[in-house]
């Protein structure tokens, strides 16, 4: 006996009914909204993770590497962003005509699509948005706190915290996120978006400490321009565009 002719014996004998042509309908459907949900996934972990990293040190001359990149919530973000466009290339493949796609084609255009989405995201103010959506969630470290953890590290270079008192164009007193004071020297750094010592701004450095002294090369306010093309935040986007 062929088996096809077994088959047909064994749907006989049993009384095996078709399925409904809405049922794979709507398998196909939810397949499909899946899909979208993990690429959604995708682009927000990714441009959260741009986010986190736009001007950070890595991004103009720190003298470390490893904390600036790999700090725990950035890479968990890159992690959702690569499980997310995994499971849409697995989700993809469960759809109807989804067998048929090039792996590696469909695998690259996925890829495409979230970097550029991600880019747009961190661009045009929408990972500002969803840093500070999910600022209070417990599972979330926003990116303030992932700052003052990277930026906090004098030994290294790095020092931010907030202007305490302003003692004329070269020198000002500042108490960084640890409650500590500091004398700043600012007559040879490089002031980022023209920036102006002002007491009560939060801001942040490189350069090198001396005891409570701090020589600075570079001084930036504190949360930069990440995220802020697109948007009217005034704090602290308003202050930077003026």
């Amino acid at each position: 006996m062929e088996i096809s002719d077994s088959v047909l014996e064994r749907i006989k004998k049993e009384k095996a009914k078709p399925m409904p042509g809405w049922f794979f309908r709507l398998r196909d459907w939810l397949l499909w909204l899946a899909l979208i949900l993990l690429m959604l996934v995708a682009v927000s972990s990714l441009g959260l993770f741009a986010f986190f990293l736009s001007d950070g040190p890595i991004s103009h001359g720190a003298r470390f590497f490893f904390g600036a990149v790999f700090g725990r919530m950035p890479m968990i973000l890159l992690g959702l962003a690569v499980l997310g466009v995994a499971f849409a290339l697995f989700d993809f493949r469960m759809t109807a005509r989804g067998y048929k796609r090039s792996l590696i084609i469909v695998g690259l255009i996925f890829v495409v699509m979230v970097l550029l989405a991600g880019w747009t995201f961190n661009r045009y103010g929408l990972s500002r948005n969803l840093d500070s959506f999910f600022s209070n969630a417990r599972f979330y470290q926003d990116r303030e706190m992932y700052m003052r953890q990277v930026w906090q590290d004098p030994d290294n270079g790095l020092l931010a915290g907030q202007i305490a008192s302003v003692a004329g164009n070269e020198t000002f007193y500042m108490k960084d996120f640890d409650g500590k004071e500091w004398k700043v020297e600012i007559s040879h750094a490089l002031r980022r978006h023209g920036l102006a010592p002002v007491e009560g701004l939060k801001i942040k450095l490189i350069g090198s400490a001396l005891g409570n002294i701090f020589v600075a090369d570079e001084i930036r306010p504190w949360m930069g321009m990440g995220g802020c093309r697109g948007t009217t935040d005034a704090k602290p986007c308003g202050m930077l565009k003026q």
